[in-house]
């Protein structure tokens, strides 16, 4: 069974521990504070130059919907992603250092610059966004350079920021080329597929001929009657007249054939049946008016009377020539029902051949609006096409004038070296030594805890200093804390007894 014990030391145990162990912590603190001062001599010092840069969406061709804007984060944090690898490629680092030269300690027996020296300058190149914001959330970035030799960084990050425009160019004016033959061999296959399609429309609308316009008109989405139907309706009436007048000329026969025979039957006769004929008609009015003229004299004078007579013999004269103007009127009725009859069998004939005209365009009016389809969508792809590739050759030529990146003022240098000063390396590597020297003095002789069995083992006289968790005593000599433990400790066990 294990019992708690002392555990801890007073400050002024601690102090006579640090100062009888000395030796321990005072090497390794010398040691690597000597290690630190000659490491702060001769270590490297970067320097740090930076180069701030603007990305312009309108030339990357992003910012079509807001000019000069880009449409959400994610396009710009991407564009920003594709510079950095960019910058960070095998090409554009081999330009810089090729540009730049080798540094003032490079061996002459290699070639410049080796696959190490690329891998040195990617760890070397940073890519920041303005303090405080977030990689891919504003248009501003810094491309920054570290070198031992400033001057060298500030040249290296310009050639760094030209080559990465000239890259960025180059690729651009690589995907605008691409982008453009692709588009030309699209809008080549697309005018040869219109122009068979459109053949073969010609060659289906000369076939339909002078019906061209009544199967158009089938296709119309606005409607309309087409000039078939327009000559259909037309017919139609005609031969409504044509009927209603054969009628009434049929009807106005029969009278005028009975009037033939019995005169008096004509007087009977309405006006309106005889409109076609004003002839009749007027010497229809005429025995009329003779007989009229003879009834009042009759009335006034004698039948033998020469006015009667007369009268009589006008009325008589009327007749004869109402007679002979029938029989004109009847042969001149059976010649117009005859052509009458002629022109609606004409008229009954040309129907049916229109009627039979628009049923063969119905036939056709499938293939034919199949056929338009064809070559309105194959139009409009060729004009989408077209408009592609003016696009394409607008971004060809904005690759070839415009930059992607703008640059924000000059190239800015740091003050002092990146990283931590002499003084402090010098101060961390004290310190670490420090540490290190008190680790082992406390690992070594530091208090720890004891059993019950070990406690009762040990002598009464050094209780104090086992209590303490101290190691086996010492009989030569004790230090002031063991004497005050062993006098606390025996006063204890005085008291007790």
């Amino acid at each position: 069974m294990t019992r708690p014990v002392a555990s801890s030391l007073s400050p002024r145990q601690f102090v006579e521990l640090l100062v009888e162990y000395r030796k321990l912590w005072l090497v390794p603190m010398v040691v690597a504070t000597v290690l630190a001062i000659g490491y702060s001599v001769v270590m490297p010092r970067n320097w740090k130059a930076t180069q701030g840069l603007l990305v312009r969406p309108e030339v990357a061709g992003l910012g079509n919907d807001r000019l000069g804007k880009f449409g959400d984060l994610s396009e710009m944090k991407t564009l920003q992603e594709t510079l950095l690898e960019l910058a960070r490629s095998k090409s554009v680092v081999t330009k810089v250092l090729q540009e730049v030269g080798p540094p003032a300690n490079w061996k002459k027996n290699k070639a410049w610059p080796t696959a190490q020296d690329v891998v040195d300058f990617r760890d070397a190149m940073v890519m920041n966004p303005p303090g405080g914001a977030e990689f891919g959330k504003t248009e501003v970035f810094y491309l920054g350079v570290l070198d031992q030799d400033p001057e060298r960084a500030a040249d290296l990050t310009s050639s760094l920021a030209a080559a990465l425009e000239q890259r960025t160019q180059e690729i651009r004016q690589g995907q605008a080329d691409s982008m453009i033959a692709e588009l030309a061999n699209g809008v080549s296959q697309a005018v040869e597929t219109l122009t068979l399609k459109t053949n073969e429309l010609s060659e289906f609308e000369g076939s339909v001929g002078a019906d061209l316009n009544d199967l158009r008109n089938l296709l119309n989405p606005i409607g309309g009657a087409s000039e078939s139907s327009q000559d259909n309706l037309a017919i139609q009436a005609e031969l409504r007249a044509i009927r209603s007048e054969r009628e009434q000329n049929e009807k106005l026969l029969e009278v005028l054939q009975k009037a033939q025979k019995d005169p008096q039957m004509l007087v009977a006769t309405p006006a309106t049946l005889l409109a076609s004929q004003p002839a009749v008609d007027r010497l229809k009015q005429g025995v009329i008016d003779a007989q009229l003229n003879t009834a009042r004299l009759l009335g006034t004078l004698a039948p033998a009377h020469p006015y009667v007579l007369a009268a009589q013999e006008a009325e008589s004269h009327v007749r004869e020539q109402l007679h002979r103007e029938l029989a004109t009127a009847i042969q001149g009725l059976q010649i117009e029902l005859e052509v009458s009859q002629q022109r609606q069998a004409a008229l009954k004939q040309q129907l049916v051949e229109n009627q039979d005209r628009q049923r063969g365009l119905a036939r056709h009016r499938a293939v034919y609006a199949q056929l338009v389809a064809a070559v309105d969508n194959q139009t409009q792809l060729v004009d989408a096409a077209q408009t592609r590739l003016a696009e394409a050759q607008s971004h060809l030529a904005g690759a070839q004038s415009a930059s992607l990146l703008s640059r924000i003022d000059h190239v800015e240098s740091g003050i002092k070296p990146v990283g931590p000063g002499r003084a402090t390396v010098v101060g961390v590597g004290g310190l670490l030594g420090l540490m290190l020297g008190l680790g082992i003095v406390f690992v070594k002789h530091g208090p720890r805890p004891m059993d019950v069995a070990e406690l009762e083992a040990t002598p009464a006289t050094v209780a104090g200093r086992t209590e303490f968790g101290f190691a086996s005593p010492r009989s030569h000599r004790f230090t002031l804390s063991e004497a005050i433990a062993t006098g606390y400790e025996a006063r204890e066990t005085a008291g007790a007894h």
